[in-house]
């Protein structure tokens, strides 16, 4: 279990890196638009992007902590 806990961290750093690459391309779009409504809307849709992406990197490091911290504890005799 303790060993798979990295693997899920990985996957929700790949999720998090992914959503910040979508925030660039609606960053982009945004700028190239001229209509004030619809280049708000891809300012918004980036905001949100990066701020999940920010999200999802806090809980792949939260989820690292937990694996050090089970990686560090002594292992438990067996009977």
């Amino acid at each position: 279990m303790i060993d798979g806990l990295w693997e899920k961290a990985n996957q929700v750093s790949e999720i998090g890196y992914k959503l910040d690459s979508l925030a660039g391309i609606a960053e982009l779009v945004a700028e190239r638009l001229t209509d004030n409504a619809e280049s708000g809307a891809c300012w918004t849709v980036a905001e949100m992007l990066r701020a999940y992406g920010e999200r999802l990197e806090e809980l792949s490091e939260d989820i690292m902590a937990i694996q050090r911290i089970e990686a560090d504890k002594p292992k438990g005799k067996k009977k």
